[in-house]
């Protein structure tokens, strides 16, 4: 039982601060359920402006950061989120380093993960699974602009994609997969962490996620948990 309680306090504290930083609150604020949505604020710089995205997507000034799913519809929650991808397919959220490219995650070679140059987040990995295909000149050790197109629509499965956060000390591993007690993608630790995922999208403009099947059972306990309820989001 005690490593039982371990396990969802390591997850509750990892929501917790990655929660603060997308919400631009305190800590405190946070666990107390005192937390406003204000803007993101940047948390620091590669040299570049965090601001000069690709040509014709618009970047947040104050984070640095831009919805990496314009146009898309959403769908279900679980340790990312699964998108219908728009016509500007996957864009990376932020001046990113490509870390990792291939086998990942369990989806076998269509998967990509890169890491947050800058901004509130900085030192995140987010990443992008199911695609049907990188584009060319994304690869491991490449610097890409916020903004910058990954992927093109669709999947390779013809049905969604999915995108979430990536383990930074193994960036082919899901964020998810890495925390202690994961039981699938239906589990308490895939939840809050593809809910994670679903918040900063949402925070840029885009679709939130939806918990369905198990998750949907779970879903109260990790809204209120990863402290996100006291934002008045659903």
């Amino acid at each position: 039982m005690a490593n039982l309680v371990l396990a969802f306090g390591e997850v509750l504290v990892g929501a917790i601060l990655l929660d603060a930083g997308i919400k631009g609150d305190s800590i405190p604020n946070v666990i107390q359920g005192k937390a406003t949505q204000k803007p993101l604020t940047p948390g620091g710089s590669t040299g570049s402006s965090s601001a000069a995205g690709a040509a014709g997507v618009t970047i947040d000034p104050s984070s640095g950061y831009t919805n990496p799913v314009p146009g898309a519809r959403t769908g279900r929650v679980d340790q990312g989120v699964d998108y219908t991808l728009g016509p500007q397919g996957f864009l990376a959220p932020g001046n990113s380093k490509i870390v990792y490219t291939g086998a990942g995650g369990g989806w076998g070679n269509e998967y990509v993960a890169g890491q947050l140059l800058d901004g509130p987040l900085k030192g995140a990995v987010w990443y992008i699974a199911e695609a049907p295909a990188k584009l060319a000149g994304i690869a491991e050790g490449v610097i890409v602009k916020a903004g910058q197109q990954i992927t093109p629509a669709g999947s390779s499965t013809g049905g969604a994609v999915e995108a979430g956060w990536a383990n930074p000390s193994n960036p082919g591993q899901t964020l998810a997969q890495s925390m202690t007690g994961y039981g699938g993608d239906q589990s308490t630790q895939a939840l809050t962490a593809g809910w994670s995922f679903s918040k900063f999208v949402h925070g840029l403009g885009g679709v939130v996620g939806t918990f369905e099947g198990a998750g949907a059972g779970l879903a109260s306990a990790v809204e209120q948990g990863a402290g996100l309820a006291a934002a008045g989001l659903p």
